[in-house]
């Protein structure tokens, strides 16, 4: 009866500290997922002047952009990322004005290439989002490169593909789910520089919604 006494309690001894040790590697998981991926589609309105008189908005559709960024947590309430994105905006009919009279046409369309560096500022930041749930909204600013695929006008070569500084800041809010999976919104200010032989930068505001995992 004793030696019998003794087996269980070494049995519920072994089962406490596996049970401890368990929670312990459950909890350090957690502390673990400060990384994220996130995958996003933008609408994006291309705004201000290529030149005196006439706006990007002339001269291209609303943009189509898919972007993928990867994360870190550095803080609660902090997070650094790295990201790309692929922007397509349609070419639309204009006329323009040349010293041979006005000519009709389009432009090509522009296929542009962007890779950043950024930084969020989360308002709440739970410790783990995937515990949580409702909305938590964040600041973001970024920098990087854009490239343009160059301009031509009715199939006659007018720029060169040209690579410029970038740079955009705006608002979002993550949408907390009680998992890894969370869904996100943002709205951003974007400049990509002057593209070649253009007047100004080409600018845009793009609308974002996009699915983040946490890993």
């Amino acid at each position: 009866m004793i030696r019998i006494r003794r087996v269980w309690k070494a049995v519920i001894g072994v089962a406490l500290i596996f049970f401890l040790l368990s929670g312990q590697a459950l909890a350090e998981e957690k502390e673990r997922k400060k990384f994220d991926l996130s995958a996003a589609f933008r609408y994006s309105l291309p705004i201000g002047e290529e030149e005196p008189g006439l706006d990007w908005s002339d001269l291209y559709e609303v943009g189509s952009v898919v972007a993928l960024e990867l994360s870190y947590r550095a803080t609660r309430r902090v997070a650094v990322y790295v990201g790309g994105a692929y922007h397509l905006y349609r070419a639309k009919e204009i006329s323009l004005e040349t010293p041979a009279g006005t000519v009709d046409g389009r432009f090509n369309d522009q296929e542009l290439l962007s890779v950043y560096l950024g930084v969020k500022g989360y308002l709440f930041g739970p410790a783990l989002p995937q515990e949580a749930a409702g909305i938590d909204p964040y600041l973001r600013a970024d920098v990087g490169f854009t490239q343009f695929n160059g301009a031509d006008f009715n199939a006659e070569p007018i720029a060169d593909r040209s690579r410029k500084f970038a740079f955009s800041f705006g608002v979002g809010a993550d949408v907390l789910t009680y998992t890894n999976v969370l869904l996100f919104f943002e709205i951003k200010y974007e400049d990509h520089g002057i593209p070649d032989e253009a007047g100004e930068s080409f600018r845009a505001m793009p609308i974002s919604v996009g699915v983040r995992y946490l890993m």
